[in-house]
């Protein structure tokens, strides 16, 4: 997959701009006052692919509708009625025989040092190692500042560049095997600036959804997390997400 990914990244030097906008107000999708996974499922698939859309999805109103543990059962079932849409156009771009969807809850700050080396969840803007499309619902979330989760197209920035990724991306370091594109420092201010969306702190009423296949070209990250209640802490985030196996 890392080969993938850089092979991928290496070939948006000089495409044409993707058609989809990346913008806060371009990925946001109203739940509506009865949320319905199927209708949402496809404003969603729209905005995933790259072929007219800008690669992420915020759908937004769901605390109207449910509580914690249902806006999580929600998220499930329109997870894989958006994956349902998606695969077909998307799932032949990695290797595999088939795909295994994974559902957990993450709690900020509390992680397994042996799963990534850190406590917290990674913050620089990156795509992720293994997963085609992924999704997150935060909640509960309290005690603290930042957060805010930042959205870029490095497609669109590479393209307009001619830019390569020694040119922008070192590989993270791991714990375990394999490495994910982190963008580095140097370039963050620029990428945002010109392709760059900041989402906000999301709670519960929202999901995010994002094209984390190697051709979309959309990175994600969030501000740093200053813990402001140690006492009354939190900050979980359900997360969706599949990737390709070999069966």
């Amino acid at each position: 997959m890392m080969a993938m990914r850089r092979a991928a990244l290496d070939a948006m030097a000089g495409l044409p701009e993707p058609p989809g906008s990346l913008s806060a107000e371009a990925i946001r999708i109203d739940a509506g006052p009865q949320p319905d996974p199927g209708v949402l499922a496809v404003a969603v698939r729209d905005r995933l692919l790259r072929d007219a859309g800008p690669g992420a999805a915020l759908v937004t109103g769901l605390d109207a509708a449910f509580d914690v543990p249902g806006a999580r059962k929600f998220h499930e079932a329109l997870f894989a009625a958006v994956w349902e849409l998606v695969e077909p156009a998307a799932g032949d771009e990695v290797p595999g025989n088939g795909y295994k969807v994974k559902m957990n809850v993450i709690a900020d700050g509390a992680i397994p040092l042996e799963l990534y080396g850190s406590a917290w969840s990674f913050k620089e803007l990156h795509m992720d190692r293994d997963a085609l499309i992924f999704s997150h619902l935060y909640g509960p979330t309290a005690g603290f500042d930042g957060g805010a989760l930042l959205l870029a197209d490095v497609r669109a920035y590479m393209g307009r560049h001619s830019a390569g990724f020694t040119d922008l991306f070192d590989w993270s370091q791991e714990p375990t095997p394999g490495s994910k594109p982190v963008l580095r420092a140097e370039h963050e201010s620029a990428v945002l600036a010109e392709y760059g969306a900041n989402v906000g702190p999301l709670g519960p009423g929202e999901i995010l959804f994002v094209n984390n296949l190697p051709s979309a070209g959309i990175l994600h990250g969030a501000t740093p997390v200053e813990v402001t209640d140690p006492d009354g802490y939190v900050r979980e985030y359900h997360r969706c997400s599949v990737r390709r196996v070999n069966r």
